[in-house]
């Protein structure tokens, strides 16, 4: 990325991942590229908390009390990130470079009142602006804020990434997004052979990506960039020798239409609530769905549907081990139906490969293309959704990574 000029000092947001900051010697690292960045323009740091920890605290509340209550669990895993924070504070310190630590309520990040995937609903940078103009490096601990309530809030995994571009948003600073990869790939590189790096993607298609599971950028941070008008450049934190580049996120009209790149979701589990449609069951019925919407509404289903004869969607395990709570709270709901309507089926060991791209619905050659090389694979279709900028191709969960690999080869990699 161009530096600003001389004249125009522009702030820089950059976001470290837990992988950057996993042990001291990444830490003592990462506050030398920061360092170094903070020589040219002024600097604010956003990092999450080091390594596997928030896994491990997840862990520990779930052995004192299960379900864990949601303010306790917020209230417990924002101190993963405020330890990373004074950490790499600590660490610009013993560079000599002047440094503060702030939590996201110190800093002015106001969210919704919802514990556990809160919305940022406005952010109030005073206090970074001053430290800034004090000549400081403000290093921000991610994933949390402070609700209208004044409760510490997190804003569910990979909410790091939001909150690198909210700041961004009220500093009219650049975005950069440090990570274990150097950039966003067509295509997992560790699992389909010839998989290469994008030098730039639209929003919309990156939202698609990382909703369909990429792990690159968090899909709320996406959305609020576009939002906001915000590039984000997606880089490596230690880029491997000869693979030194980025991917840059931002409005991109003129971009290709067609497959652009694809994902495996190797976890899938396809979501079923039903029941018998009976008109005479009139306000009762209504109610009903209405509390069907609510309910399937914060369990994080892709492609939901919901209509009058029930609700369908993919549940995703990648990274989650919550299908038995998600399936006791479906199949409380069937209990409370009281006329015994309703049921509820999960289908399992399924993959859902999702292919992304603008102006698919444009395309309709794409579907053609990706069945007619499924079955030269030999692999069976077993569902497909779609979507202006996406379509999920749903296979056995044995011949998920063959799909994409197959898929990528042709309509991707062997792409005139």
């Amino acid at each position: 990325m161009p530096e600003p000029s001389s004249s125009v000092q522009t702030p820089v947001v950059m976001k470290f991942g837990g992988s950057s900051v996993a042990d001291f010697d990444r830490l003592r690292k990462v506050a030398g590229i920061v360092a170094a960045r903070a020589r040219q323009r002024p600097t604010v740091v956003v990092v999450s908390a080091m390594g596997k920890t928030t896994d491990g605290l997840v862990r520990d509340a779930q052995a004192l009390c299960e379900p864990p209550a949601p303010r306790e669990l917020d209230m417990l895993l924002t101190t993963g990130e405020r330890t990373s924070m004074a950490f790499l504070s600590l660490a610009l310190h013993g560079l000599g470079v002047s440094a503060i630590s702030l939590t996201g309520s110190q800093c002015g990040v106001i969210t919704n009142h919802q514990h556990g995937r809160a919305r940022i609903v406005e952010v109030r940078p005073f206090r970074i602006l001053d430290e800034l103009a004090a000549g400081h490096v403000v290093v921000v601990g991610g994933f949390q804020g402070v609700s209208y309530k004044r409760e510490v809030t997190t804003l569910g995994r990979g909410g790091s990434d939001t909150s690198a571009v909210a700041l961004a948003a009220a500093l009219g600073a650049d975005c950069e997004i440090h990570s274990d990869v150097d950039g966003v790939y067509d295509a997992d590189p560790r699992k389909v052979e010839g998989a290469a790096r994008l030098d730039e993607l639209g929003y919309e298609e990156m939202q698609a990506l990382s909703r369909a599971g990429a792990k690159v950028l968090h899909a709320q941070a996406v959305e609020l960039a576009a939002e906001r008008g915000i590039a984000i450049y997606a880089q490596a934190t230690f880029p491997q020798a000869g693979r030194k580049g980025q991917t840059v996120i931002r409005n991109n009209p003129a971009a290709p239409t067609g497959v652009r790149a694809l994902h495996c979701d190797a976890e899938v589990v396809d979501v079923q609530l039903s029941w018998r449609h009976d008109p005479s069951r009139g306000q009762g019925g209504g109610q009903s769905r209405g509390r069907l919407a609510r309910l399937v509404g914060g369990l994080g289903l892709r492609y939901l549907q919901v209509d009058e004869r029930g609700a369908r969607g993919l549940f995703s395990m990648t990274g989650r081990d919550d299908l038995g709570e998600v399936e006791a709270r479906l199949r409380d709901f069937v209990a409370d139906i009281e006329d015994g309507s309703a049921s509820v089926e999960l289908r399992r060991d399924l993959a859902l490969v999702t292919l992304v791209g603008a102006g698919l619905e444009e395309r309709p050659d794409t579907v053609e293309l990706a069945l007619t090389q499924l079955e030269a694979e030999g692999v069976a279709l077993l569902g497909m959704r779609s979507d202006g900028q996406s379509l999920g191709l749903l296979v056995s969960r044995e011949q998920g990574e063959v799909a994409a690999a197959a898929l990528h080869a042709k309509m991707i990699a062997g792409r005139p």
